[in-house]
C-alpha cells in the first residue's frame, strides 16, 4: 500500500484534493510543530508491570518497528510534493518530521500499550516471543514490513499470495493466520478512522468544507470506498503473510497460529489494534491539520 492512495471525490473550496491515507497501523503485528506532535495525547497511566511491559517491547522488537512506522510516516513527503498542492517539499519534509518523530511515537505508542495490556497476561507473551521461534518471527516480521514499503515489493507479495495453491497446507494455515488475528476486518475499521480524523484534522483548522457538507456526509464518502479499501488491505495481508511466514516450517506457522489462539495471544492482539489505532488516530488529525496550515500558508505564493 502506497502512503497516498486513491483521490477521494469530495471537493473543497479551496480546490484541492488531498488524499492521504497513512496505513501504518497495526498490518505490522499480523504481524499495530503546531498541531503536529503536540496532536499526540498521551494515555494515562495504567496499572501494568513495567518490567514485564518493557521485556514484551524488547524481545517485540519495539524500538525498531516505530522506527519503520516512523520512516514511512517522513518518507511521505514525496507522495505529498508530487500531489501538487502548492506547497514546497522542504515545508512537507518539516512537517512529517515533526509529526512522525520517533520518540514521540515511542512514547505514545508504549503509554497506549500500557493501558490496552492492563490486566493481561504478560509473562506469556513475553515466554512465546523469548523462544527461539518467537524471536525468529519478530525479526521476520519486521524486516517483510520494511521490505514491503516498497511497491514492487508489495506487489510481489500480493502476486506470490495469488499464485499459491489454496490447496495446500500453507494457504490453509495464511487462512487461519489472518482469521484467527481478524487481520482483515481489523485493519479496516483503522483505515477508514484514519481517514475520518485526517478530514476532520484538516477541516480544524480552517480548510473549509464543500458548503452544506456535513459530518454525515463525510462518514457517507469515505465508507463507500470501503469495499475498495476492504480489497487493498486483504491483497496486503494476505500478500505480507505469505512473504513473512514463508521461511517458518509449517509446524513452525502453526505454533505461531496456536499461540495467537491462547488467551495471551487474543489480548496481545487486541491491545496492539487498540494501541496503534488510537495513536494513527491521533496522528492523522494532526497530519490534516498540518496539511491545512501549510496549503493556506503557500497558496497563491510563487514557488
Amino acid at each position: 500500500m502506497t502512503a497516498l492512495t486513491r483521490a477521494k471525490s469530495m471537493k473543497f473550496d479551496m480546490g484541492f484534493e488531498p488524499t492521504p491515507r497513512d496505513r501504518g497501523w497495526a498490518v505490522l503485528r499480523g504481524l499495530a510543530c503546531v498541531a503536529l506532535v503536540s496532536a499526540l495525547p498521551l494515555a494515562a497511566a495504567a496499572e501494568v508491570d513495567e518490567a514485564q511491559l518493557g521485556a514484551l517491547m524488547e524481545v517485540m522488537l519495539f524500538d525498531e518497528v516505530v522506527s519503520v512506522l516512523a520512516q514511512e510516516g517522513q518518507d511521505m513527503a514525496e507522495d505529498f510534493s508530487e500531489g501538487g498542492f502548492g506547497v514546497p517539499k522542504p515545508a512537507w519534509k518539516d512537517m512529517l518530521g515533526r509529526l512522525y518523530d520517533p520518540a514521540a511515537m515511542s512514547k505514545a505508542f508504549l503509554d497506549e500499550m500500557a493501558e490496552a495490556l492492563e490486566g493481561c497476561d504478560l509473562p506469556e507473551m513475553v515466554a512465546f516471543f523469548s523462544t527461539d521461534l518467537g524471536g525468529r518471527i519478530a525479526r521476520l516480521e519486521l524486516e517483510t514490513r520494511k521490505a514491503m514499503s516498497d511497491e514492487a515489493a508489495q506487489a510481489a507479495a500480493g502476486q506470490a499470495w495469488a499464485e499459491l495453491d489454496p490447496d495446500t497446507v500453507r494457504a490453509r494455515l495464511i487462512e487461519d493466520y489472518v482469521e484467527v488475528n481478524d487481520l482483515v476486518e481489523m485493519n479496516v475499521v483503522g483505515a477508514m478512522n484514519s481517514d475520518i480524523a485526517y478530514y476532520r484534522g484538516l477541516w480544524s483548522e480552517g480548510f473549509e468544507a464543500e458548503e452544506g457538507l456535513t459530518d454525515g456526509d463525510l462518514l457517507n464518502e469515505i465508507w463507500a470506498s470501503e469495499p475498495e479499501v476492504r480489497a487493498d488491505v486483504s491483497e496486503w495481508v494476505y500478500g505480507f503473510s505469505t512473504l513473512a511466514y514463508e521461511p517458518l516450517s509449517d509446524d513452525e506457522f502453526e505454533a505461531y497460529i496456536d499461540f495467537a489462539r491462547t488467551d495471551a495471544g487474543q489480548q496481545l492482539n487486541t491491545a496492539l489494534f487498540a494501541s496503534f489505532d488510537a495513536v494513527y488516530e491521533h496522528l492523522s488529525r494532526g497530519l490534516g491539520a498540518g496539511t491545512a496550515m501549510l496549503m493556506q500558508k503557500y497558496q497563491g505564493e510563487q514557488l
